[in-house]
């Protein structure tokens, strides 16, 4: 038997300088190119799947089915290096392998295997957080990034100092309450009433309306508003602070607000998706009635056919499918948009409580 060996005897040599510098490169650049690459997706999956969990809650909340919610804990992602070079020598006659090896191969393999941890968000906690009244700090937040801080305000805002601001259902809003809700859009966007926080070391201190600047036609704007509010102060162009407190009925002095809970704002949201006709005609869902005009109207959510053969429709920004429709948001619809965005971050600033994974049972999957 002859040993035919197509290469210099120093292939071994460089068979094992191969094998050194894969194992080096993988070393040097598999660690930052994973975490360049896999950071993006990740973030990109956890945001796809939160938009559609929230829009599946203001479905289901529409339609009178429970929902649940699970917020991301970690995710730990273990990274497996492989490295692997061969090559091919001939054995026997020349001819039966003449063109046909390989001199030399070298592959580098990594594999990712991604654990991802839920949190349930459910209990007492939860309920209380869902349910309790928004609190001053919590819609100043959400409103603050807002371009239409006017529009987060009616959809926070019960009452004020009286006027009753109701957005769905059989009971009318107060007369005055869209005049208000005009005039305030106008002096927060031009930067005449701000809100102001003294914020007092041990204690969450307190926020104010702060109107200033208001000389020209802003000054009989200033005055309308405390007209309708009943505020008895005097408008003479000077700084005028109004504390602003969570309280019933009416005040002279300062501006008292009822705000809504989250799933009251849900359920606002929940009026503006487009019910399929059959659903009503067969009591699956009960019709909702807006009391606000068609232009203060804050998201509107379209439905289509969703059964397994049907696609995703292909201008959605977020989707679900539900009793065998899909539910979205237009991708061309800029007020929905944006109303989901604002709701995302007011859901949040809601829910987030960095001890509430403590004593939680935890949800563990790994990815394959």
């Amino acid at each position: 038997m002859n040993l035919h060996q197509p290469f210099a005897p120093a292939w071994p040599r460089m068979t094992l300088v191969m094998l050194f510098a894969v194992h080096m490169c993988g070393c040097n650049v598999v660690g930052p190119m994973s975490l360049s690459g896999g950071r993006a997706v990740y973030a990109e999956v956890i945001n796809t799947t939160e938009d559609e969990q929230l829009l599946n809650v203001i479905v289901r909340q529409r339609y009178d089915q429970s929902a649940g919610m699970l917020s991301v804990a970690s995710i730990t992602a273990n990274l497996r290096f492989r490295a692997q070079a061969g090559t091919s020598i001939g054995i026997g006659d020349r001819d039966n392998y003449a063109g046909n090896l390989t001199p030399f191969s070298a592959g580098v393999a990594y594999e990712e295997s991604p654990t991802i941890s839920y949190v349930p968000l459910s209990g007492e906690d939860f309920m209380h957080r869902m349910l309790a009244p928004v609190t001053a700090r919590e819609y100043l937040l959400a409103e603050g990034p807002s371009k239409e801080p006017g529009w987060v305000f009616a959809l926070a805002v019960r009452r004020i100092n009286g006027l009753r601001n109701p957005l769905v259902g059989d009971d009318p809003p107060s007369p005055d309450f869209e005049r208000f809700i005009h005039l305030y859009r106008e002096l927060r966007r031009d930067g005449v009433l701000t809100v102001a926080h003294d914020s007092v070391e041990g204690s969450k201190g307190r926020f104010y309306w702060a109107i200033h600047g208001y000389e020209g036609k802003y000054l009989e704007m200033v005055r309308e508003v405390f007209d309708l509010l009943g505020i008895a102060r005097e408008v003479d162009g000077s700084t005028i602070m109004l504390p602003v407190r969570r309280a019933f009925g009416h005040s002279d002095s300062s501006i008292h607000l009822q705000s809504r809970s989250a799933y009251d704002v849900l359920r606002v949201f929940g009026a503006g998706i487009e019910v399929p006709a059959e659903h009503l005609e067969a009591g699956i869902v009960e019709p909702i009635h807006w009391v606000v005009p068609e232009e203060r109207r804050f998201m509107q959510i379209h439905s289509s056919p969703g059964h397994w053969w049907s696609a995703r429709p292909s201008n959605a920004v977020v989707a679900i499918r539900f009793r065998e429709r899909w539910f979205y948001i237009d991708a061309t619809d800029t007020r929905s948009k944006r109303a989901f965005q604002f709701l995302r971050t007011f859901i949040g600033i809601r829910l987030a409580d960095p001890t509430r994974a403590v004593g939680m049972p935890v949800i563990t999957v790994p990815v394959n």
